[in-house]
């Protein structure tokens, strides 16, 4: 069974359209109704989907979490997720279905930059380009459009999510689950329409920050040697190198360069702290996962 799994909130005057057109290429689709106060769960229903609704607004990720626990309970075989508001163009599910089933990848992901000729307005692509290159600095990636919430997932990658990020980041911390479950991700070139998200419904920082730390804290959990270690170890080098300068003036001079010290001591005690926290960090969350071993 293929199912569609279809995020909304306060998308009545798209989500019907969006549902009609994905019900041409699924057996099943199901709209994740966060908390509208408008008449999104009405219209999916009439236009034949099934409406997960919460009562409060909850975030994208917890809508994703209720979408792939329903898939998991329903034996869906894929779960395509696509937005509710018109951008993706649900007639093209079948080509990110197809390697699925070919085998090729355990998900595949509309890419809406691997076509040059790209429509993106400027500001859109910048803010997408930093947001792809913390999410490949995160998870060791190599995705060309990290934020694309049009994708294919195999059932056999259903259970990899945390779903600790509630929020925006929901994107980059399912790609840093999947690399770390080792699954095949491919990416396939789609269209995709601007002109109609609504302004005023994604706050490009605030999405931007929300992405930003729900990298921060994943790395910083899963990879803490790396996260504190290295910064740690780089600051610890560099309190040395102003070390041997405040000795060096000293016998040049004779005079003690009190600003150059403060420098030596700030990156010292900073690059030994983090780098002990790095350990206990690692430590922590290697008993962590033992104990769910």
């Amino acid at each position: 069974m293929i199912a569609a799994a279809i995020p909304a909130y306060n998308e009545e005057a798209t989500i019907g359209s969006v549902v009609l057109k994905a019900r041409k290429h699924v057996d099943e689709v199901i709209v994740i109704d966060d908390g509208s106060a408008d008449a999104t769960s009405e219209v999916a229903r009439l236009a034949g989907a099934k409406v997960i609704r919460h009562e409060n607004n909850l975030g994208k990720g917890a809508a994703l979490k209720a979408a792939f626990d329903w898939a998991s309970k329903a034996n869906a075989d894929v779960l395509v997720t696509l937005d509710a508001d018109g951008q993706h163009n649900a007639d093209e599910i079948p080509s990110l279905v197809r390697p699925i089933f070919a085998g090729e990848a355990d998900v595949a992901i509309g890419s809406r930059f691997l076509d040059s000729e790209s429509s993106a307005p400027r500001y859109r692509k910048l803010g997408q380009d930093i947001l792809t290159g913390a999410t490949n600095i995160g998870g060791g990636l190599e995705i060309r459009d990290t934020q694309s919430g049009f994708r294919a997932f195999s059932k056999k990658v259903f259970k990899s999510f945390s779903f600790r990020e509630r929020g925006m980041g929901i994107e980059s911390e399912m790609l840093m689950n999947l690399a770390k479950g080792g699954f095949t991700i491919l990416e396939l070139p789609i269209s995709c329409r601007y002109d109609v998200e609504k302004p005023s419904k994604k706050n490009p920082i605030s999405h931007g920050i929300s992405v930003i730390l729900s990298i921060v804290r994943y790395v910083g959990m899963n990879r803490p040697l790396t996260f504190f270690g290295i910064p740690g170890f780089i600051s610890l080098l560099i309190g040395i190198y102003f070390g041997l300068k405040v000795v060096n003036i000293f016998y040049a001079t004779s005079q003690f360069a009190i600003g150059t010290a403060l420098l030596m001591t700030l990156f010292v005690i900073g690059g030994t702290f983090s780098m002990f926290a790095g350990l206990i960090l690692y430590v922590i969350s290697s008993m962590i996962k033992e104990k769910l071993e």
